[in-house]
């Protein structure tokens, strides 16, 4: 009888009504559901789950930033840089970065990858939309060794291609 109560009225049963089961999962299982995610700032909303998420998402092995235009583009680059930085994966597995923006922009989207291929990415996916000229590829990270995917969008241009580059695409 008393499993027939707890299933209806949880107040009979308090000891399953506060507890948490998603956090007892293995951090592993936690990163892969965080790396689902469509955004990396999904990803890093979830911290005011409990304690133990709070530096979880600095852990995700696929991150996702996306540039609309709506925001402040520096505030937009001050905290993809900052998130960068402040990452703890042992291995960037990928990095896509989606950036819609003027053609007199200040964004240095080449020190966010800078950044990025310091981490190890593996894996790119560049789509950089601007108004006036394609995005060129800066030529001063070609030589990453740790880039085995690189995924372009159609306004992004490089002239060659990288060491131990594996597979390179056009989204």
């Amino acid at each position: 009888m008393s499993a027939f109560l707890c299933q209806f009225d949880m107040k009979q049963c308090p000891s399953l009504n506060n507890r948490d089961r998603i956090s007892e999962l293995p951090d592993a299982l936690l990163l892969q559901i965080l790396s689902l995610l469509p955004t990396t700032k999904d990803a890093v909303a979830t911290s005011v789950l409990s304690k133990r998420w709070r530096y979880l998402c600095k852990m995700t092995p696929n991150l996702k930033f996306c540039y609309h235009g709506t925001r402040d583009l520096k505030r937009f680059s001050d905290n993809v840089c900052s998130y960068l930085l402040s990452h703890q994966a042992p291995v960037l597995q990928s990095l896509h970065l989606e950036i819609h923006f003027e053609y007199r922009s200040t964004l240095d989207i080449g020190v966010l990858l800078g950044i990025a291929f310091g981490l190890g990415v593996r894996e790119l996916k560049l789509q950089a939309y601007s108004c006036n000229e394609p995005y060129r590829f800066p030529t001063s990270l070609y030589k990453c060794g740790t880039l085995e995917t690189l995924k372009l969008g159609p306004n992004v241009l490089v002239d060659v291609p990288f060491p131990g580059l594996q597979k390179m695409t056009l989204v």
